[in-house]
């Protein structure tokens, strides 16, 4: 009995009419009791029980794809990515100029997957396919890199078109583009201030920022 009440006092339920307890026992044994590993388990659900009655199942960590997030940021003294500045309002000729003000230009041309027969842009795939990128976003009037994948030493994976972001402007960001293609986007700086990219939120840089992205795989549902 005393093994029992042991395992309710520590959840805080208390112990049924007429059990001894272990602290008033005056019983030698009864204080050398150790719960065993079945009482240890029933510790833990009953303390669950509890807690979700309290709090109402409230969860109050961070989001799991917070770190991950963290992973692609670069430290500011890191000048190892930079690229030429560039001034987002005067881009020279190739650009084109969407309708929301993001600009792009292609790098790379490709004729995507041809082993696979992905040859299509992302958006022609309904439901929206799940994509693989590699990418480095600096602040364009001083080219000096915030956010890499390679930082993070892995591709950034997700769901295409599922949020209004950057990289899901029509033919302009990953939307448009094939497997193995690359370009490189601009977003003016008073765009900057509500807009993300791959997850990450933009600095708020009057020069805006500039993006250059590579579509490294493809897979349609």
């Amino acid at each position: 009995m005393a093994h029992v009440v042991a395992c309710h006092a520590r959840v805080g339920v208390p112990p049924r009419r007429g059990a001894v307890s272990e602290e008033t026992s005056s019983s030698p044994r009864s204080s050398s009791i150790r719960p065993s590993p079945a009482c240890r388990r029933r510790d833990l659900l009953l303390g669950t029980l509890v807690a979700s009655q309290t709090k109402g199942f409230a969860l109050e960590t961070e989001p799991a794809n917070a770190a991950d997030l963290a992973a692609y940021l670069l430290a500011p003294t890191d000048r190892s990515l930079d690229v030429d500045a560039i001034d987002v309002n005067a881009l020279p000729e190739g650009w084109t100029t969407l309708e929301s003000g993001v600009a792009f230009i292609v790098d790379r041309e490709s004729e995507g997957n041809v082993e696979r027969g992905i040859t299509d842009t992302v958006d022609h795939y309904i439901p929206q396919p799940f994509v693989e990128v590699a990418y480095t976003a600096y602040t364009a009037s001083d080219g000096h890199a915030f956010a890499s994948s390679s930082a993070a030493r892995r591709a950034y994976n997700y769901q295409a078109g599922v949020k209004d972001e950057v990289q899901d402007e029509s033919f302009g960001g990953v939307m448009g583009m094939k497997v193995g293609e690359k370009r490189r986007f601009v977003v003016p700086g008073e765009l900057c201030f509500k807009r993300k990219v791959f997850g990450q939120y933009l600095p708020r840089s009057d020069g805006g920022v500039l993006v250059d992205v590579e579509l490294l795989s493809l897979q349609p549902y």
